[in-house]
């Protein structure tokens, strides 16, 4: 399977997973080993995010590897909110879940810390497949969506993984995902004329409210040819996501863990995955009735306050669906926007 169809089975209509006890997932399975991250991409919550920052316990991370490897999953990434990058104990993770037995081990990356010394550790310690994002591709647009200066060092540790792939025979795979924006959604020709030769795939995904939490997409940043009125959502049925500090959320990009069912600190991964919370949310989505959970957001593009499913794992932070930010930034580069052709008035 290509990451072309990875991409596009995440949103399928998949409706023999719809019950209360599906199968455990044998991929999907995304754990957050730190919410850190040095970009501050517009379309991202993190920049908003209020709670603690911090990286998973390294004994816990082996646990729930080997937990998830028991209950059937072969495949695992180590990344979710954060940039994996910013943790130094990635190759021994990646390392220990090849030893494991895993088949397909993978990162997502911004690529700004990706240094040809951390490259060579993470392909060394048996990483399948690097994955870029790269949310523009030209260097001005780049810092504006970023919000990082960063495109030309991307650029330089993109070339060195081919180089390294070249000089070693190792079989990874290197991706490109470009995340397109109303100010971006017409470059994609660009990005192969830049990135062609550099990557194995480059696949491109429509700007969304991903788990919910910006609102201000729908507004600001969604694309004009995107004409997307319900998202079709798989991870209740279908997905594993770990939090650094050891719950079961739904979703990866829980940035406030409003979507968590368990805490694997006091269950098992089986018990939290087949447990009460995590079925009363499935019934949701088997009734497409998602008031009141940040899902609403993301499956049906509400703009309405939430609540978290379990509280007492939440962190609150009332400025989450303020779309204060992201309009500064728009503003900011207006001089920018303009002399691309890409200046909106509604901002």
């Amino acid at each position: 399977m290509n990451l072309q169809e990875r991409v596009a089975l995440k949103k399928a209509n998949r409706a023999d997973l719809y019950c209360l006890e599906p199968p455990f997932p044998y991929t999907n399975f995304l754990i957050e080993t730190s919410n850190a991250c040095n970009h501050s991409c517009i379309f991202c919550a993190h920049q908003k995010m209020k709670r603690k920052v911090g990286k998973i316990d390294t004994n816990f991370l082996y646990d729930i590897l080997q937990q998830a490897y028991d209950l059937g999953t072969r495949e695992v990434g180590f990344y979710a909110t954060g940039e994996p990058f910013l943790v130094k104990e990635l190759p021994d993770y990646i390392r220990r879940a090849k030893e494991i037995g895993y088949d397909y081990v993978y990162l997502t990356s911004n690529g700004s810390l990706a240094t040809p010394e951390r490259i060579r550790s993470v392909i060394d310690a048996g990483l399948d497949s690097i994955k870029f994002s790269i949310n523009a591709p030209e260097r001005r647009m780049y810092e504006f969506i970023h919000g990082k200066d960063d495109f030309d060092k991307v650029f330089e540790h993109l070339r060195y993984l081919n180089e390294y792939k070249n000089t070693t025979g190792k079989k990874y795979k290197i991706f490109i995902t470009g995340i397109l924006t109303r100010f971006t959604e017409s470059m994609k020709d660009k990005y192969f004329e830049t990135f062609g030769n550099l990557a194995d795939e480059i696949v491109f995904k429509y700007v969304y409210n991903q788990g919910g939490y910006m609102p201000e997409i729908e507004d600001l940043l969604k694309c004009f040819t995107d004409n997307e009125t319900r998202r079709r959502c798989n991870l209740p049925f279908d997905a594993i996501s770990v939090t650094y500090e050891g719950y079961l959320s739904v979703e990866n990009a829980d940035f406030e863990n409003m979507l968590i069912v368990g805490n694997l600190n006091e269950i098992s991964l089986k018990d939290a995955w087949y447990g009460s919370k995590m079925k009363e949310l499935r019934q949701k989505f088997i009734d497409d009735k998602l008031d009141g959970t940040i899902c609403d957001g993301c499956v049906h593009h509400k703009k309405l306050p939430a609540r978290p499913i379990m509280p007492q794992y939440a962190t609150e932070n009332t400025d989450i669906f303020s779309d204060e930010k992201v309009r500064r930034r728009i503003k900011q580069h207006e001089d920018l926007l303009k002399e691309f052709g890409v200046w909106y008035e509604n901002v």
